[in-house]
């Protein structure tokens, strides 16, 4: 035996027990469950037992829970899903965007030598600067 199990044992032993240990010394118990108004009230279960009745009401808020926080769980993860397909969409049209606006590219002579707006050959792409002065 691993020891992760060993204290899934141990912790399962210890919420059973009192579980167990209830059910005993309550099983023989019997109760009225009786609704009150002012003014009215209805018997809704006559010489029931005590742990029946824990149980069934424990599994009446677990449903009653269940409902109400999994509609709202449904609803946040309908909310996150469209979210995301928003989110998919603009980086789609971000990643589109950004293919059509590709850089321009300037175009070199075929020939090393470029012309400047004087009408002289600069070679290499460098300037002559005792020519400008």
């Amino acid at each position: 035996m691993t020891v992760s199990r060993i204290i899934k044992l141990i912790v399962a032993f210890l919420v059973l027990a009192p579980l167990a240990l209830f059910y005993v010394q309550n099983a023989g118990t019997r109760v009225d469950l009786v609704f009150r108004l002012p003014g009215m009230s209805w018997y809704l279960a006559r010489s029931a037992p005590v742990p029946l009745l824990l149980v069934i009401f424990l599994a009446a808020g677990a449903l009653v829970s269940a409902l109400w926080f999994g509609s709202k769980a449904v609803a946040r993860g309908r909310a996150v899903r469209a979210l995301n397909r928003q989110v998919s969409a603009l980086e789609d049209d971000l990643a589109l965007a950004r293919l059509d606006r590709s850089p321009k590219v300037k175009e070199e002579p075929a020939n090393s030598e470029s012309v400047d707006d004087s009408g002289s050959a600069v070679e290499d792409g460098t300037t002559d600067f005792d020519e400008l002065i």
